[in-house]
């Protein structure tokens, strides 16, 4: 039987990471139904289409690199929903999401939360399988607004990818 979800709540604040296990295969995970919300309904959150990290440098000791990451107003079925760079201010938790691939070995990501150039959070989130998706969320107080970014590192702490955002 596969392990489906793993969750950890984190006492930065109100972060809460999952690690969602081994994603299932390409002709399987589109099969289900995804819910899909407009963003600007849900969350006020202007919708982007995902800009997928092609080329991202893979860590040389895992052999890990970042398949598709974005940020998103929610997390349905282990995939994202609203995805986009604008976020409105009244959005409750903004949520990175990550499939990694390529892991030889158990190994781990972090997730680095930075709010105008200063770190508010930083996660490690496991990962488990050589196709693994997992994600974080931070929770907005309504004066964050401005840039926020995103850093993803391997376990040794070398740089896979980035995502920055906006909340106004």
């Amino acid at each position: 039987m596969r392990k489906i979800f793993r969750g950890i709540l984190v006492g930065l604040g109100a972060l809460v990471l999952w690690s969602a296990g081994p994603a299932l295969s390409d002709d399987t995970h589109h099969q289900g139904a995804l819910r899909t919300i407009p963003a600007q309904e849900a969350s006020g959150a202007v919708e982007k289409p995902a800009d997928p990290t092609a080329a991202s440098p893979a860590s040389e000791q895992t052999g890990i690199r970042i398949q598709d990451a974005v940020v998103c107003h929610d997390i349905v079925n282990r995939e994202p929903v609203g995805s986009g760079d604008v976020f409105a201010k009244e959005i409750a938790k903004v949520f990175c999401y990550c499939r990694v691939v390529g892991a030889s070995e158990e190994s781990s990501i972090t997730q680095n939360w930075y709010y105008q150039g200063t770190l508010k959070a930083s996660i490690q989130l496991p990962v488990r399988s050589r196709n693994w998706r997992t994600w974080s969320y931070k929770t907005l107080a309504p004066e964050w607004t401005g840039e926020w970014m995103v850093e993803i590192l391997s376990a040794e702490g070398t740089p896979l990818g980035s995502i920055v955002f906006f909340v106004r």
